[in-house]
Order: C-alpha cells, then sequence, then structure tokens
C-alpha cells in the first residue's frame, strides 16, 4: 500500500483524524488536564510542520508523529523535565531563536497497520529534516509499551531489562535504539494529571476509600491518592536521543 507524507502546515483539514488517533492509542485519562495536555493544540497551531501524517491513497491517516522544535545543549543535565515542560516552553514562549534539537512528543499508528515500519519511517523522516534545521537531532521522552504490566517496578529498572537474546525487553523502547537512539535519562515526572479522587473513582468504577497507591489500567505508574481528596498521576518516561541524518 502506497502511503503519502503529508503535515498540518500543508493538510490542516488531518488534525481531528490526528488526535483520534491519538486517543486510540492511549488510555482515556491521557488525555485529561496536565499543563501540557492544556498546551497540545497550541502545538498544533504554532508548529504544524512538525505534525508529521502517513495518508492512504484514500486520504485516510495512518500513522502520526507529533513534534516541536527545542533548545538543548546536547547533555542530559540539560533536558526538560517532560513532554509537560516542553509545551508549556514551547507553546507559551514561541519557538527558540535557534533551534537544537526537535523533540517527538508522540509516534502514532493505527492498529490496523501496526509492525508495517510506519513508525520508523515517521522517525527517520524527522530525523532526515533536522538535519537541516536542529544539528543535534531528535530527543524522545518515550512512553514504553508494556511498561504497563510491571506498574510497580522503576522505570529505570525497567528500561535496563533485556531479553535473553540481549535486546531491549520493551518493544518501542527497543525500536528506537535499533534504530540507532541512545538512552540519556528518565523524566520522573513527565506528565502529571492530578484530579479529583471523584473523577479517578468514575474512570475506575470503584471507589478509592483512602490514600494510598492504586493500580491505573494503562498507567506506567500507580495513581497516587492524598488526604487532600485528590489522586495524582505522575508519568514517568524514558528520554532517547536520535542523531540527525
Amino acid at each position: 500500500m502506497a502511503l503519502t507524507l503529508t503535515d498540518l502546515s500543508r493538510d490542516p483539514g488531518l488534525l481531528p483524524a490526528v488526535d483520534a488517533l491519538i486517543g486510540a492509542n492511549m488510555p482515556e485519562f491521557m488525555s485529561w488536564e496536565s499543563p501540557g495536555n492544556w498546551r497540545w493544540h497550541g502545538m498544533y497551531d504554532r508548529y504544524p510542520a512538525h505534525q508529521l501524517c502517513l495518508v492512504d491513497g484514500d486520504g485516510h491517516l495512518v500513522a502520526a508523529a507529533n513534534g516541536l522544535p527545542v533548545r538543548w545543549d546536547g547533555s542530559p543535565a540539560s533536558l526538560p523535565g517532560g513532554s509537560d515542560e516542553v509545551l508549556v516552553e514551547a507553546v507559551d514562549h514561541g519557538p527558540p531563536d535557534r533551534a537544537d534539537a526537535v523533540c517527538m512528543l508522540s509516534v502514532s499508528v493505527d492498529p490496523a497497520h501496526r509492525a508495517a515500519g510506519h513508525a520508523e519511517r515517521l522517525l527517520t523522516e524527522v530525523r532526515r529534516r533536522a538535519a537541516g534545521h536542529a544539528p543535534r537531532g531528535v530527543v524522545i521522552p518515550v512512553r514504553p509499551t508494556r511498561k504497563p504490566h510491571y506498574p510497580l517496578i522503576p522505570l529505570a529498572d525497567y528500561a535496563a531489562w533485556r531479553l535473553p537474546d540481549g535486546r531491549c525487553f520493551d518493544p518501542w523502547l527497543r525500536t528506537h535504539l535499533e534504530l540507532g537512539a541512545r538512552r540519556l535519562g528518565i523524566a520522573e515526572r513527565s506528565l502529571v494529571i492530578r484530579q479529583p479522587v471523584a473523577r479517578w473513582e468514575q474512570f475506575l468504577g470503584r471507589p478509592l476509600p483512602g490514600p494510598g497507591a492504586y493500580p491505573l489500567p494503562g498507567g506506567l505508574v500507580p495513581l497516587q491518592v492524598a488526604e487532600d481528596g485528590y489522586g495524582t498521576y505522575a508519568e514517568p518516561n524514558a528520554w532517547v536521543h536520535h542523531p540527525a541524518l
């Protein structure tokens, strides 16, 4: 199947399909209010050329990659705190005078078209484009796909797990590493969603009677419920760096 590469600057009508595709690939609560989620559409408005789309011959969206330009000196210590911080800086303050890198925040593939190399194609295209305007390449706060099965394991430990053949245990992290990425560290609070306990109870379909840590379907870590009647989901991500092509 021949696919066409485009972006939201050329095809803004794809925006609803991009939103729907991201939603289909994430637990529902991941779209709730956070500092970054509040600004997600601001990313579309300010950086439409960085919102890449693969469409089929009928114009249907098959895969999308969302990102924006950032300043980064190349050291792990200078990385932002995670996706929330990246979006707050980029949307509230606009593009940097000189972009050092591109930060990719999401790569989504239609479930009917997975395992066909579309995510790899988008990552490669982002790296290729970075060569012209972001010499330090691409940084990504990766959300490991298999981590929800192991919510009690610290992400730094999980990211170090290996298969018997020596490859990375997590499929999505493994994809990045096998494309030549290097791990830079952990963003412990990349995205933070704080909501009243009642909203979490409605989502879960069961009561959360008191403070403590509760498993959350699709969550990388447990939900933390506090005495103040709020529950906080603080998602860790694994920073990786791809050099420009």
